[in-house]
Order: structure tokens, then C-alpha cells, then sequence
């Protein structure tokens, strides 16, 4: 029970470093909408007052684990997921008698630490290289980026790698985290108990933390959405606006033209060290799936809840024998072949969509890109509907070889 629960946050959250023998690759950006110079890399305080002027709170459309509120002159209380209160304020400001308590950072933020892969990706909306200047640490290796914005700035020392990941656990060094002297620490529900004792430390230690929730919204467009609560810290909250509101409408389209479409039935988990687990039928993917017009063959498997549950590879075989497409929820550089599959459960080689191609996982990159939820919404509709997506080009999810050479691993 302890191994299945661990196993849950960790899928469920996007955490999957551990535990996967599965895919990844290389995604590209939703279309931008704007291209500021590093000289604008920061929002206006002006156009953020405009927006939400005092006593009003952030719009928000599908997430649930965030808010915050305005007061004047651009200053604003934001809760994160455990319901942390702070106060952000304009360079300069002081706080209000009523707000001194609270915690307080000066905006736009500097000397951050993304505790996560996944937090960075939200920044990828605003395409300018500067935001991530902000950024002093992060767990990640350098090599492990696949764009330049941060890839050189691990390379050249300006932003340290400040954990570690391996097959089984997630790790932090106190020693770099505290070296750093960050001014904010954005913390998530990470893997294990290491996110906890994180977040021990840095209450010991007296740096402030937030807490991100994006992993824990019901609904992937709520994931999604969580780029306005990272906007906030850069006075972007029109800009972010503008994007999420745009890849909604993209979702919505796709939806439109798939509703008349025929459902294939498809399922979706991985299999990893001998084991199988499945998307429950009430997570987040089970209902991308069905949102890009698919049947899902897990339905009745943990029907009200997130995450994953374990089946037998007998069950798995039984019910993907009458499906037509299985997704792997493992990147590439844990298993890039659908024999790196069927070696650890050789009865799937027979089912049909393994003997006819039909078998895709996510790559590598696809939960360091967040930002591009609406992607991974139209990349499942043109992988169950070829017809209605004709050439199109995937950079979320890619179809799986039988066999690769030792060379092309």
C-alpha cells in the first residue's frame, strides 16, 4: 500500500522521474503572443492596476488551488496551495500596517529557486530569455533542458543544479539551496517526503517558500492556468491573460472538431520494473483523454480520483486486447521502445496495437512544458483522429519503434 500511494503522487503530480521506463522527446512552444525586449522583460505596474485595481482578485477559470487579491498601487496578497499567505510589493513600497505580518517579497522577483522542472516551464510563456535571470537555482541538470534560456545559464554557473533525481527518489542539497540566499523558494507536492523536508529546512533556515499546486488541480486546463499565479511575480498578469485565455480557445476548437468523430478506445499507463500501473478513470489524463474524443478503457478503475492504481499485466493484456491505441507514460530515456516494454511483460507483444504501431508515450520534456497543456490536448486528438490532423507535427508525444539500436538510444 505504502509502494502504490508513492506511486500515485508521483505519477498523479508529474513527477516522473522516478519510476518511469518510458518516453520523452522534444516539444515546442504554444505560438506566443508577445516578444519583449530584456529591457521589458518585466510587466507594467500601471497596466496590472488597470486590470485589477484595488479590492478586486485575479480571474481565474478552472484553477482552484491559488488566488490573489489587490490593493493599491499594485500591491497583492497571494495564496498558494496550502493557503500560505504573502504579500508581494511594487520596488519601493512598504507594507500596510494591516499586512505588516505577512510575509513579503519585492517584485519583480529576484534570486528565485524553482524547486521543480514543471514551475520554469510556466516562464517558457512569456518568450523572454530575461525571466529566467531571475532564477538562481533549480533541480535539474543542465544537459537535461532542452532550450538554451536555461541550459547556458546551468552551463555557466549563473543558475546551480540544487538536487538530484534518480530512479526511486527526489533529492535536495541544503547546503547550495542555503549558499544561494534566495529571496523566494517555490516549493510543490514533489515526490516522496522530500518536498516536506524541504520545506522544513527552509523554515529553519527563515527563506520563504510558497507552495505550487498546479499538480493538484482536478482539471489540466486548472494546471494549465497556474501561469498567471507565476505572471504575478513579474507584473505580467495581462500577458498571461492573453496566452491562457488563447490556449483555451485552441482546446475549445479541437473539441468542436472531434465531437462527431468516432471514439477510439485507448488506454493509458505504464508498465516499469514488472508492474503495471494505469490512469485512474476519474485523473486528469483519462479526461484529456475523453476531451480529444477518445473512449477510455479504464473508466471504471478508480472512477472518482487522481493518479494511478496498479493492475495485473493479465488485466492489462485483456483490456488492451479491444483497444486501439495505448499511451506509455514513460520518456524515452527510461525506455524508448516497445521492447523495452514487452521485456519485462512479454504477453503484450501480441495485442494488436503493439503488433500494428499503435502505441505512443509523452517525451521527455513533457512535464517541464505546462505552459503548453493545449498542445497535449490537440497532439491526443491527431493521434485519434489522423484524418481531421493531417501532417501533423508532434513534439508532446511520439510514436513508438518496436526496436531501437543501442546507437539511436
Amino acid at each position: 500500500m505504502k509502494m502504490k500511494a508513492f506511486l500515485n503522487k508521483a505519477i498523479a503530480y508529474g513527477i516522473m522521474l522516478a519510476f518511469l521506463v518510458l518516453p520523452s522527446g522534444c516539444a515546442k512552444e504554444t505560438p506566443l503572443i508577445t516578444e519583449p525586449s530584456a529591457a521589458t522583460a518585466y510587466g507594467s505596474v500601471d497596466e496590472v492596476e488597470a486590470m485589477y485595481p484595488a479590492g478586486s482578485s485575479m480571474e481565474l477559470e478552472y484553477a482552484q488551488n491559488f488566488s490573489i487579491q489587490y490593493l493599491k498601487d499594485g500591491m497583492k496578497i497571494l495564496t498558494d496551495g496550502q493557503q500560505r499567505k504573502m504579500l508581494l510589493l511594487q520596488e519601493g513600497q512598504k507594507a500596510p500596517a494591516e499586512y505588516k505580518d505577512l510575509p513579503k517579497v519585492t517584485l519583480p522577483l529576484n534570486k528565485g529557486i524553482y524547486s521543480s522542472a514543471t514551475q520554469v516551464g510556466y516562464l517558457r510563456a512569456f518568450n523572454n530569455d530575461a525571466l529566467f535571470d531571475s532564477i538562481v537555482g533549480v533541480r535539474m541538470k543542465a544537459e537535461e533542458w532542452d532550450f538554451d534560456a536555461m541550459k547556458n545559464r546551468m552551463l555557466s554557473g549563473q543558475i546551480k543544479d540544487i538536487g538530484d533525481n534518480t530512479m526511486t527518489s527526489t533529492s535536495y542539497n541544503y547546503e547550495i539551496i542555503q549558499s544561494l540566499e534566495p529571496r523566494l523558494v517555490f516549493t510543490s507536492q514533489g515526490m516522496g517526503a522530500e518536498q516536506g523536508k524541504l520545506m522544513e529546512m527552509l523554515d529553519q533556515a527563515g527563506i520563504l517558500y510558497l507552495f505550487d499546486g498546479s499538480s493538484m488541480e482536478p482539471d489540466y486546463r486548472g494546471t494549465m492556468e497556474w501561469v498567471k499565479f507565476y505572471a504575478a511575480f513579474y507584473n505580467l498578469e495581462k500577458e498571461a491573460d492573453e496566452y491562457f485565455n488563447q490556449a483555451m480557445s485552441r482546446i475549445d476548437g479541437m473539441k468542436e472538431k472531434v465531437k462527431e468523430a468516432p471514439k477510439p478506445r485507448v488506454g493509458w499507463g505504464i508498465v516499469t520494473m514488472g508492474k503495471v500501473y494505469v490512469e485512474n478513470g476519474g485523473s486528469r489524463s483519462a479526461q484529456m483523454v475523453r476531451d480529444a474524443g477518445a473512449e477510455y478503457i479504464f473508466d471504471d478503475i478508480g472512477a472518482d480520483q487522481d493518479g494511478v492504481t496498479s493492475i495485473s499485466v493479465e488485466e492489462l493484456y485483456n483490456r488492451l486486447s479491444e483497444a486501439d491505441i495505448f499511451l506509455n507514460r514513460g520518456m524515452p530515456k527510461y525506455g524508448p521502445d516497445l521492447k523495452s516494454i514487452t521485456d519485462q511483460a512479454p504477453i503484450l507483444v501480441e495485442l494488436p496495437c503493439f503488433k500494428e504501431g499503435r502505441v505512443w508515450q509523452i517525451t521527455d520534456n513533457y512535464w517541464s512544458t505546462y505552459h503548453n497543456i493545449d498542445q497535449k490536448y490537440i497532439e491526443l486528438a491527431a493521434i485519434f483522429h489522423p484524418e481531421l490532423y493531417p501532417d501533423h507535427q508532434f513534439e508532446n508525444f511520439v510514436l513508438m519503434p518496436e526496436c531501437m539500436d543501442a546507437g539511436e538510444k
